[in-house]
This record gives C-alpha cells, sequence and structure tokens, in this order.
C-alpha cells in the first residue's frame, strides 16, 4: 500500500512502550498519562493536539496533550469555568487562527449530553461559558463536530428550528467565546415534507464542507453543503439514494464517505460531488468515524458491526484496502505525524495507541 506519509525503518522508544508483533506494521506506544481516553486529533502548527479526558474520582476531566512524534507528550494546560467543563470529555476540534474544541459531559434529570466549548493552543485550552440554551435547552438534538478555517469556527448538528421541523444546523463565532446559532438558514434547515441533518464537516479548498442527508418522501437522500466562510451555503445533492453522507476528507478536493441503508448496508465512497458512489466493505451495521486525506490516498476509519478497521482508496474511490486494528476498538481517530499514522482506538474501558509506520 502507498502511503503518503514519511517512513521510518527503526523508531526506539521508552521503556513501557508496548509489544510489536514481527513483521507487523504496527507499534504499541505508551500512553501520555494513565488512563487517557483520547478522543479526537487535532493539526497545530508543531505537531498535534491529541483530545480526551483522564480519570478525575468518579468521573473523567477533561486533558489534553501535544506531541511531534507519538512518544514525546507534553501535558496542555486545560482551564474549565464551569460544573459540566470540569467534567468533560473533548470529542471535537478543528484548527484555524486558533484551535476549537468541543467538549460533551453528561447530566441532569435525563442525563442528556451538555456541551461545553473551548478555545486556544498547545500552550492551553479554556473553555468559554455559554447560556444554557445555545447548545442545550427543549429544542436541542445533536452538536456533533467542531471546523475552523481561519478566523472562522463552525460546529454542525441538529436543531429543532423555529418552523417546528427538526433539522441541520451550524454554529458560528469568530473568536471561539461568542456563538450564533444558524437552525433556519434555508440551505441546511429542513423544508416542508424533509427533514435534513448533518454528521460531519471538514475544511477544503472551497471552505467548509458539511455531510448528512435528507429524508424525503420517504427515501434517504445523501447531501454536502459548502460555504466559503461558514455562512453563505450552498447545498449539493449526492448521486444515489437510501444511502447516508456521514464523512468526508479533503486535500485538493473532497472524498465523502457514507453508507447504504437497507437490508445490505455497506459502505460508500464519492469522489466528487456529481460522481456516483463505489461502494466498499459490507457489514450488518456501519459507521464511519473519520476520514483523513494524504495526497496520494483516503483514509477512513469505519466500524464493521461495531469493529473498527482502517479503510485506504485512491483519491477516485477505487482500490479498495482494508486493515484490522491491532486489537478490537468501539471507535477510533487518526492523524498523521512525520514518522507515520498514529491512531487512538477506544472502548468502554480505555484507549490504546498504535502507530503504523508502513
Amino acid at each position: 500500500m502507498r502511503w503518503s506519509i514519511v517512513l521510518v525503518a527503526v523508531l526506539t522508544l521508552v521503556i513501557g512502550c508496548v509489544d510489536r508483533t514481527p513483521d507487523s506494521p504496527w507499534r504499541e506506544l505508551p500512553l501520555p498519562q494513565p488512563g487517557a481516553r483520547i478522543l479526537a486529533f487535532a493539526p497545530t502548527p508543531g505537531g498535534v493536539l491529541a483530545l480526551g479526558s483522564i480519570p478525575a474520582a468518579d468521573v473523567r476531566a477533561p486533558a489534553a496533550w501535544s506531541t511531534t512524534d507519538g512518544t514525546h507528550w507534553t501535558a496542555v494546560p486545560v482551564h474549565p469555568e464551569t460544573p459540566y467543563g470540569a467534567r468533560a470529555e473533548l470529542i471535537s476540534a478543528g484548527t484555524g487562527d486558533h484551535t476549537v474544541v468541543l467538549g460533551r459531559a453528561f447530566g441532569g434529570a435525563h442525563s442528556n449530553p451538555r456541551m461545553s466549548i473551548w478555545s486556544g493552543d498547545a500552550h492551553g485550552l479554556t473553555e468559554h461559558e455559554q447560556a444554557f440554551e445555545m447548545f442545550g435547552g427543549p429544542h436541542a438534538v445533536a452538536v456533533s463536530a467542531a471546523a475552523a478555517l481561519g478566523g472562522a469556527d463552525l460546529l454542525v448538528g441538529d436543531w429543532d428550528g423555529p418552523t417546528g421541523r427538526y433539522g441541520a444546523a451550524y454554529w458560528i463565532s469568530a473568536d471561539g467565546a461568542n456563538w450564533q446559532r444558524h437552525a433556519d438558514d434555508p440551505a441546511l434547515s429542513s423544508a416542508p415534507g424533509e427533514q435534513t441533518g448533518a454528521a460531519a464537516v471538514g475544511t477544503g479548498p472551497r471552505g467548509f464542507a458539511i455531510v448528512g442527508e435528507t429524508l424525503r418522501d420517504s427515501i434517504i437522500r445523501p447531501w454536502e453543503w459548502t460555504s466559503p466562510d461558514g455562512g453563505r451555503w450552498q447545498r449539493l445533492e449526492l448521486p444515489g439514494a437510501n444511502a447516508l453522507a456521514s464523512g468526508i476528507g479533503c486535500a485538493t478536493t473532497c472524498t465523502v464517505f457514507g453508507q447504504s441503508v437497507g437490508a445490505d448496508p455497506h459502505v460508500l465512497c464519492w469522489p466528487t460531488p456529481d460522481a456516483g458512489a463505489l461502494p466498499g466493505p459490507a457489514a450488518r451495521n456501519v459507521e464511519v468515524q473519520q476520514v483523513v486525506p494524504t495526497p496520494s490516498r483516503m483514509l477512513a476509519l469505519i466500524a464493521l458491526d461495531h469493529r473498527v478497521s482502517l479503510v485506504s482508496v485512491s483519491s477516485n474511490c477505487t482500490d479498495w484496502q482494508q486493515f484490522s486494528l491491532p486489537a478490537p476498538a468501539d471507535s477510533a481517530r487518526m492523524t498523521t505525524l512525520p514518522a507515520g499514522l498514529l491512531v487512538a482506538g477506544t472502548d468502554a474501558q480505555h484507549t490504546r495507541l498504535w502507530l503504523r509506520t508502513r
């Protein structure tokens, strides 16, 4: 398989690094801190941020670390400002002029998600307290993912809009602290007779790109929305029906991943917005978790029957290659480093960290 990342023949690890099977491309690495859960990565000018949580009494506490190689870690100070922020896990991030981070805890009478918003860089992350109904309350459905481009920070999810119809929504900020919700944008919100949903967001040559779906006439159709600045959106219907668009990765162009819906679910890949989807692996349950572009390949972490695999395709969604992770994981996140591909696999108990060097 052609990797676009720089490979190393030998990597010397500190004591406590784990095992590597002879001839295996995977090398297990120590976690940045005992008990750490890594749930997101974010690139920075000097390396990568790993985001997640650490144990704290009978709950979790937000945590972040920076690295350049996946073996040497520096703890990033985090500064919560609210009770839910102090017990949040950091689950998504985007990097523009600064890094914006989405946190999540659970609480209240119904243990609903309690979202928190953070911003900063490798030197520290600070929570910004928000009005309760900015991201929660009786009209909240979901806040799913973060992205940033230049001075614009973006969050995407779903909201019970002013028309009373659930639909895709976005939140935008110029500083990571002060946010505006848009639940009635004519391109994203649900029109009469349909229900839209936003699943993931990325950044690319056309600016921001959100992927999701619309349910109309009892048929689910995949959609992509693009905006040069996070304020003006264009809706693009992807070819196909009874399919979801649920992940996107952008290099010189954007590639969309998703899954078919029906009796025989399988992974789908759209190389361009006007090209038909090409099918990949099949399973009873398919969940696209992350898409990462490289110059020559598109990489995706996909849960097939609740076990995550690494999938690699060419830029035109052909030449499918599938690789099992070294150990079962319910969810996983990845990022590229000069030494290889860094993958964090997480189950209900803990995270394990691997570097793939070919």
